[in-house]
């Protein structure tokens, strides 16, 4: 709010306009005001701090005169500083770092008031002939994809700010080629993976299963506390999401929506596992750390330490025990994720149960990830409709 400062009999309002694109701190706004004669030591105060919040919105509503000469690299250098930081969760803006340095090299020169829809049509396309450092292969279309996503945001607030008064790339990327197939695991691979994790270590085999049993993703899994889970109800409580960024620690974080923030349920087999890998955890936690374990542990923790395992230890451990026993190895943890909203399609849950166990925040994002799997349960249910009434 403005700050408030007393001069003889008036007072002086004071609005503190931010920062300009160079950095400089811009001239402060002020208004002088008298309150009306009468009004007791609270009133007055009261009418001071109305006139205060009065004078701050109509400073804020008055569109502020900016360089319009500003390039997209100036621009983006002050969107990284002012921004981003209390607008985006650390994975994401790690992330539009990343697509920043794609894009830099061919837009940064341009001044923002320059761009055109041809220019970032032409980066997408030069985008897809890079080939990735790491495998050699050309670069993804979702890279592009989230390149583009990435600049919209950007110059979004572009607009806010006033540097812009439309935003250039909007409409500007179209999807190339067929998109990729989720790689999902049917029912017959699902129960070899299951007696497959029957031999590994307890944890591993916990970690896996429920995963397939609840659909929930690699770091919600990471993220759980023994608080979270509810064996009298056979429920488990998803609110919070294990990320690890290079070269940073390990740190939760909680669900992105509200929809994340949810529950799922386990059956009495999977109960079973659970309370029995909750007594290897006490049997650990007591022999090797001379302690008892808590509810505020994390079920799935490293060792000798109060942090959560990372999703990547996950990833890397299951790619070798699809190896080991001759299992599809192009499928990844993710993939069990995806098997348990196909199965549970596939035996006729309706799609916003499918949503919420999943945690979208839309139905529309289950049925956009899962028209396959919707489209079968049509033909089945169509077909079976035809036969009932033998036409």
């Amino acid at each position: 709010m403005a700050s408030i400062r007393k001069r003889g009999d008036s007072y002086l309002l004071v609005v503190s306009m931010g920062y300009d694109h160079n950095g400089k701190r811009r001239a402060p706004r002020q208004k002088t005001v008298k309150p009306p004669e009468g009004l007791t030591p609270k009133q007055k105060e009261k009418w001071l701090n109305e006139q205060a919040v009065f004078f701050e919105k109509e400073c804020k509503e008055t569109p502020l005169t900016v360089d319009k000469s500003i390039t997209l690299e100036e621009y983006v250098k002050i969107w990284l500083r002012d921004v981003a930081p209390d607008k985006l969760a650390k994975a994401t803006l790690a992330r539009d770092r990343q697509d920043i340095g794609r894009f830099m090299p061919y837009l940064g020169r341009y001044k923002l008031t320059e761009l055109r829809p041809e220019h970032f049509r032409k980066l997408y396309a030069e985008l897809r002939t890079h080939r990735s450092q790491n495998t050699g292969l050309p670069i993804s279309e979702h890279t592009v994809e989230g390149v583009h996503a990435c600049l919209c945001g950007i110059l979004s607030d572009a607009m806010e700010s006033g540097f812009l008064n439309h935003n250039p790339a909007w409409r500007t990327y179209k999807y190339s080629g067929k998109k990729k197939d989720k790689l999902i695991a049917d029912e017959e691979t699902v129960q070899k993976i299951i007696a497959a994790l029957e031999n590994e270590s307890l944890k591993y085999e916990t970690y896996y299963k429920l995963i397939i049993a609840t659909g929930m993703r690699r770091g919600e899994c990471c993220g759980l506390k023994w608080s979270d889970i509810d064996f009298e109800r056979n429920s488990i409580h998803i609110q919070r999401n294990v990320v690890k960024l290079t070269g940073e620690e390990v740190f939760t974080k909680p669900p992105k929506t509200a929809a994340g923030d949810r529950y799922v349920y386990f059956s009495p087999e999977m109960e079973s596992l659970l309370k029995e890998y909750r007594q290897e955890c006490d049997w650990q936690a007591d022999a090797y750390e001379n302690r008892e374990l808590t509810e505020d542990d994390f079920v799935f923790r490293k060792h000798y330490s109060s942090d959560p395992m990372t999703p990547s230890s996950f990833t890397w451990r299951f790619k070798l025990i699809l190896k080991k026993n001759g299992l599809p190895e192009k499928l990844n943890v993710h993939s069990l994720r995806h098997s348990n909203a196909s199965l549970l399609i596939a035996n006729g849950t309706d799609v916003a149960t499918v949503a919420s166990l999943l945690g979208h925040s839309q139905p529309s994002t289950t049925l956009d990830i899962y028209t396959h799997a919707f489209d079968k349960n049509k033909k089945a249910a169509s077909e079976t409709l035809q036969q009932s009434l033998e036409i």
